[in-house]
């Protein structure tokens, strides 16, 4: 039963176009506004129609890289498999990539995974440290708010999802003393095998600080477990005092015994890059101290999911170093420094207007692509939602749709403190698309509350 929009006093539009939904709900970074960049295309198209080399419609710093991958492949063409370009040529090249990120932390090529992006192959990850022939079942421990995808992969890979409460007064960091007691109530049900950590947040923009994340990798090592570090969201941590540390970055300057002995799996996905490719499918993991037993299916199962010739391509392109004098990594780095700027303005920007709004607070974010609000709503509108069967905050953004056209995400679905209500609002649209939507839920908020009372 929604509410009119006269119902609510909101007399002004307050979209972009009338009747037109506004999507602020995900972190698809072309879905909600942002352009694919010219020259990873332009050298993509090139590699998979040959004959655009000498193009006047192709820039020649796009053809000369482009020569340059096709002679790694198979009969110079990406229709074959290239399984020297997937096994050797691509993960060397990351492994560079991340020996710079790290500050010359070694890497080999042979703990570099190319997948179908991360979401297909959390699940096979999973299932290698799960074993059906204990009673107890295994548990991994998925941050509450996070991915839904974390628990929804323990299940697929038959374990147990055991959620663990982000601190969110603390601007949603992880509290040490909250995950040991999860951990010690856990295995009475369960083995807990797995610690899943976001970082940066996913939806709550908390980037953790390196004394953060030497308790976590301590608590790990005490507790036997395998660290499952999400970093796919590296490249938006967009404040220079918060910046991202990979967690193999810090285990390693921790020294030893820690650097040897911790188990870690990091994740990268192109979709959460600085292409914000989502629909070519490609990203990798890492492997660090990982025992033969887990490596092995690894380089043997044919079942993991495959990154195409094309992704391939557009992540290899990401991984080059830096070269001032190249078109492509001038390019990659104003692509780079432009989301980075444009995200600490939305970021800006949302905490400036919510914080102002009567029944709304939003914790500062320093990373990622989402804020996640937390929002009043009376026991009214607590009641309505009952009796039509939905979460609150389901059935607030339901009603906000409804009168403004604004869709975002509610907070039921990354999962929430109990009795407390929130939504995933996007950072990655235009300034320009986001100003409009921001007065649009202030607005709405304002008449749900004084509707509700």
């Amino acid at each position: 039963m929604a509410m009119a929009q006269g119902t609510l006093g909101t007399s002004e539009p307050a979209v972009l176009v009338p009747g037109v939904p506004v999507d602020c709900s995900g972190d698809d970074a072309h879905a909600v506004g942002r352009g694919p960049l010219a020259v990873l295309r332009q050298v993509a198209a090139t590699c998979a129609y040959p004959d655009l080399l000498g193009s006047p419609a192709v820039p020649e710093s796009a053809q000369r890289r482009a020569r340059r991958i096709l002679q790694e492949m198979d009969a110079g063409n990406i229709g074959g498999y290239n399984h020297e370009h997937r096994a050797l040529g691509v993960p060397t090249r990351v492994a560079r990539f991340l020996e710079r990120r790290d500050g010359g932390v070694p890497c080999h090529p042979r703990n570099i995974i190319l997948c179908n992006g991360t979401a297909s192959i959390l699940p096979f990850v999973l299932s290698l440290v799960v074993d059906e022939r204990v009673v107890q079942p295994t548990g991994v421990l998925v941050p509450v708010p996070g991915p839904p995808l974390h628990a929804a992969a323990a299940g697929l890979a038959g374990a147990v999802a055991v959620p663990y409460p982000l601190a969110e007064e603390q601007g949603w960091a992880v509290a040490g003393e909250a995950l040991r007691q999860v951990l010690r109530q856990a295995r009475v049900r369960c083995h807990p095998k797995v610690l899943c950590i976001v970082n940066p947040g996913d939806p709550t923009g908390h980037v953790l600080s390196r004394q953060s994340m030497e308790d976590i990798i301590r608590l790990v090592a005490e507790e036997h477990l395998l660290l499952l570090a999400d970093e796919v969201q590296q490249e938006r941590a967009f404040l220079p005092g918060c910046p991202f540390l990979s967690f193999k970055r810090v285990l390693w300057e921790m020294g030893a015994p820690l650097a040897s002995t911790v188990q870690l799996v990091s994740f990268y996905s192109l979709s959460k890059s600085v292409a914000g490719e989502s629909g070519f499918r490609v990203g990798f993991l890492e492997l660090v101290n990982i025992e033969e037993g887990i490596t092995l299916p690894f380089q043997l199962a044919q079942s993991i999911p495959r990154p195409c010739v094309l992704g391939r391509i557009l992540l290899d392109l990401l991984m080059d170093p830096p070269d001032e004098g190249d078109p492509i990594q001038k390019a990659l780095e104003e692509q780079r420094q432009g989301l980075r700027r444009d995200l600490a303005h939305n970021a800006r920007r949302v905490q400036e207007v919510l914080g102002r709004a009567p029944g709304i607070c939003c914790q500062p974010v320093q990373g990622g692509a989402r804020a996640f609000p937390r929002i009043q709503l009376p026991p009214r509108a607590l009641q309505q939602a009952r009796v039509l069967g939905l979460e609150p905050d389901v059935f607030f953004c339901q009603e906000l749709r409804e009168a403004t056209g604004v869709v975002l995400a509610p907070g039921s679905e990354f999962g929430q403190p109990e009795g407390t209500y929130h939504i995933g609002l996007s950072l990655l649209p235009p300034a320009e698309t986001l100003e409009p939507v921001l007065l649009a839920l202030t607005r709405f908020h304002t008449a749900f509350l004084r509707h509700f009372s």
